[in-house]
């Protein structure tokens, strides 16, 4: 989402078109598509020197993978090319595989497990005991920062203060300049800006936690509307963006990142005729980096083809290559305008409204719950957040911005609703709070007054801390 939220009806225009286009193509491309999800990525010998969590040292006992439900697993067992690893004992947990030298697949049942795995070098042969219990489906919460080549690196570090006082996890967006809606050269941030937010990150001990891209217009920044966005050669399109992606991808490896999202509010580009076009790129970055796992920045628009003819019809579609299902939740939960004298809206009203409650929206979590038992995979709420004004919850359609008395009260009502709703959700393996900067910023970098979206947010991360865990 834009920093700005700007309406452009031109745009909108533009995707309710693709829509039209989007449900043809869904129609006429039912031939070979698969039955089922497509399997967990396979690790390959090739891949990058894995991290010692990887690859652990053989023990006198057992070795804990530390499995949770339903999150892909890569784990090298051996580093050696001619390795073959053979159940000797026990049982490999449910969804769990053995491929070439490594365990991988997605753990669908929690509960204990303990088995033992034959490892062949050759002519060496050893025993690997593996026990331990899978844990229910992580959750992580993190709060979004942007990346550009203008706002100084100091306004950076004070952003990390403060979500390093919230004790929360990290979202990184990234800006990837192009010169106009149809250009396929894109120009990033500077390496230097990149290593140093990184540096920054890790002195304060926040983990960021999402690597997120964003194209962007060298006049417009994150403002540009990326539905609008048609580069005039796919296929440069592609070549240019793999580039950049193997590049995001290094990074997320380098610096222990745990998503890489692959696209970000971009339909014309993860339509599902353009699914042959992911399938190489994908295995690309599985190649480089195995252990990374791979989401994209979708639209509602998007959920609704997948929910409405994509899924129902087994068309093929990128989303069904992922390890996590993103999206961006920019749903109307109410149509009130707040009343700071008289509270007028409940954490109850809105966390209903995620469900359709109200009729303000449509039951938005059981679209995505829908989606995601068909592709196996859970969701991340890759954005979700509001304007700190008495009608920002109202104007969360974008029809136009809110204009109202600056309240932030309204944001900590909001946070509440994403604890108690989406967070709950049997497939929501995290959330990420849009954003850090106005016209969305939830607090001031100035003096330590915690403002209510704040408090709700170092509350929920002091009663859990697993929400915002430093390793994966």
């Amino acid at each position: 989402m834009e920093l700005s939220r700007r309406s452009m009806i031109v745009g909108a225009l533009g995707v309710l078109g693709l829509g039209v286009g989007s449900v043809a193509a869904a129609t006429v491309m039912t031939h070979g598509a698969p039955e089922k999800p497509m399997s967990a990525p396979s690790a390959r010998a090739s891949s990058a020197t894995p991290t010692p969590r990887s690859s652990p040292s053989p023990t006198d006992g057992p070795e804990d993978l530390r499995l949770s439900a339903w999150d892909s697993v890569v784990r090298r067992i051996s580093d050696a090319s001619d390795a073959t690893l053979t159940l000797a004992s026990g049982t490999l947990p449910a969804g769990v595989s053995i491929a070439a030298g490594s365990l991988v697949g997605r753990p669908t049942e929690e509960g204990a497990y303990r088995f033992s795995l034959e490892v062949a070098e050759g002519k060496k042969r050893s025993t690997r005991t593996f026990a331990g219990k899978v844990a229910p489906l992580k959750r992580d919460l993190s709060i979004s920062l942007s990346l550009d080549q203008r706002t100084p690196m100091s306004v950076t570090a004070k952003e990390l203060d403060r979500i390093a006082r919230l004790g929360g996890n990290a979202t990184l967006v990234i800006y990837c300049f192009i010169s106009d809606p149809t250009s396929t050269t894109f120009t990033r941030v500077t390496d230097d800006r990149i290593d140093k937010v990184f540096q920054q990150a890790r002195e304060r001990g926040v983990r960021i936690t999402l690597v997120k891209p964003h194209i962007v217009t060298n006049d417009q920044g994150d403002g540009f509307y990326r539905g609008n966005y048609t580069p005039a050669s796919l296929d440069e399109f592609f070549a240019n963006w793999e580039d950049q992606l193997l590049f995001f991808a290094d990074l997320c490896a380098r610096n222990d990142v745990e998503y890489l999202s692959l696209a970000c509010e971009q339909p014309h580009q993860t339509d599902a005729a353009t699914y042959d076009r992911w399938v190489p790129l994908i295995q690309k970055l599985r190649d480089a980096e195995p252990a990374l796992k791979l989401t994209a920045a979708f639209t509602t628009l998007e959920l609704f083809l997948l929910y409405t003819f994509w899924i129902p019809q087994s068309t093929p579609h990128m989303a069904r290559l992922l390890d996590v299902f993103g999206i961006n939740s920019w749903v109307v939960l109410t149509d009130k305008v707040y009343t700071p004298d008289t509270p007028n809206i409940t954490v109850d009203e809105l966390a209903a409204g995620w469900r359709g409650g109200g009729g303000k929206t449509d039951d938005h979590l059981g679209k995505l719950e829908t989606v995601c038992d068909a592709l196996r995979i859970p969701f991340l709420v890759t954005e979700v957040g509001v304007q700190p004004r008495v009608d920002g919850l109202a104007k969360q359609d974008n029809s136009s911005p809110p204009t109202g008395v600056e309240n932030f009260d309204v944001q900590g009502l909001l946070y509440q609703s994403v604890l108690q709703a989406p967070l709950q959700s049997r497939w929501c393996t995290g959330v990420s709070i849009w954003h850090m900067r106005a016209p969305f910023a939830f607090g001031s970098l100035k003096g330590t007054r915690l403002y209510p979206g704040e408090n709700v947010l170092k509350s929920a991360l002091l009663r859990t801390p697993a929400l915002a865990s430093k390793d994966f």
